[in-house]
């Protein structure tokens, strides 16, 4: 390895562990937000030479300021811009962690910790690009975006910036949040994301006396198999250009419904996760859920109910044709020496939102797949330093 290689991993370790090493988590769940690493990535910045950025903060609703930061180097027409998110989901079940979530452990090509790869290989890669950039070599403009709230619906983070006109319907905009270990996949295109929480509501009893009573734990689990089975019978089409090629209909949080083993509950809450390929309406699916909701609240006695906590529809997919993607493409195949395709995610990225405001969005990285939201998360080394020759590539050539 180069003196050069050593001191790009020596400083793409440096930044991991400055950063990884503070907990970014949403308020709503459960953490204090992103305004922490954003001051330790302002610091990061200044260190480097750069502190002509422009703050775009905003408050969420439990008085928590969000950060947003922006960086725009050169004097050309045109802006590649590179927009990461700060933000991460929290640890989980800590049991299930080899290694601290919280701290950067480096073994090997890899370093292990909570938002290593989700977002944070980004940031490390947008970092050292920053750091060895010549500006006397540029084509085209370097825009550089830091943003909040993209793990927990994004009001605080893109939409709140693309408010403020920052980006021209001429520029190369690349989201690095999703990818795979080859780095030869384009996402031009999501899925309709939609989450829903559901109450149901019994009669809370005494255990040994059930009929008294109106189990809502149990009606909730029957009404989950249920609704599975019918969501995936109705909406079974399939879209090659996807990954995974159908709608995925997924029950995941549940929160808790009785302190006590020996109490029947009354009430029960659970959401439900959606990816519906664009083929469908989202409103063709809560008709859906509406009519299974009425049979159940007629037979069982108890209520059903659900709010929309989140709902992204599928934009229109960024044109094969459209520069972002044609001069990405090159870009790969000079680095890496392979053709990369475009695909289609059930994945939830800030390219929805810009896509549906009319910016072509290529979303690109080369990532361990599959790692983003698990425990011993991690990102590698090796793929950072890859991505940024890519980027190299857009820029000065």
């Amino acid at each position: 390895m180069s003196t050069v290689e050593n001191s790009d991993r020596d400083f793409i370790i440096e930044s991991a562990s400055r950063l990884l090493s503070i907990k970014a988590v949403s308020p709503s769940s459960g953490g204090e937000g992103e305004y922490k690493k954003g001051q330790e990535l302002i610091k990061i910045l200044k260190e480097l030479g750069y502190d002509n950025f422009v703050e775009y903060n905003t408050k969420d609703n439990s008085g928590h300021v969000r950060p947003n930061f922006v960086l725009k180097i050169g004097n050309f027409q045109k802006t590649l811009w590179i927009i990461s998110h700060m933000d991460t989901v929290p640890e989980g079940d800590i049991e299930l962690w080899k290694y601290e979530p919280y701290k950067a452990t480096i073994d090997g090509d890899k370093i292990y910790g909570r938002g290593s790869e989700d977002n944070g290989q980004a940031l490390f890669t947008t970092l050292l690009l920053l750091k060895n950039l010549d500006k006397s070599k540029l084509k085209i403009n370097l825009g550089i975006a830091f943003v909040s709230d993209e793990e927990t619906g994004n009001e605080y983070g893109i939409k709140h910036i693309l408010k403020e006109d920052i980006f021209k319907q001429n520029d190369l905009i690349i989201v690095p949040d999703a990818g795979t270990n080859e780095g030869l996949i384009i996402e031009t295109a999501e899925k309709t994301v939609m989450q829903l929480q559901f109450e149901v509501r019994g009669v809370q009893g005494h255990a040994s006396m059930p009929a008294t009573s109106v189990n809502a734990f149990r009606v909730s689990s029957k009404f989950i198999v249920d609704l599975d089975s019918v969501l995936h019978k109705k909406f079974n089409r399939e879209n090659t250009l996807f990954i995974p090629q159908y709608s995925t209909f997924e029950p995941t949080k549940h929160e808790k419904n009785i302190d006590n083993i020996n109490t029947i509950p009354g009430r029960d809450v659970f959401y439900w996760d959606f990816r519906i390929l664009p083929e469908y309406p989202a409103d063709q699916v809560l008709k859906e859920i509406d009519n299974t909701i009425s049979k159940y609240s007629k037979d069982s006695g108890a209520k059903i109910s659900y709010k929309v906590v989140d709902r992204v529809d599928a934009p229109a997919p960024t044109d094969e044709n459209s520069e972002v993607i044609v001069r990405l493409k090159k870009a790969i195949k000079n680095v890496i020496g392979e053709d990369a395709i475009t695909i289609g995610i059930g994945g939830e990225t800030f390219a929805s939102f810009l896509r549906s405001s009319g910016y072509n969005v290529a979303v690109w990285s080369t990532t361990a797949i599959e790692e983003a939201h698990m425990p011993d998360e991690y990102c590698l080394i090796s793929h950072i330093l890859q991505d940024v020759s890519v980027y190299r590539e857009l820029l000065y050539n």
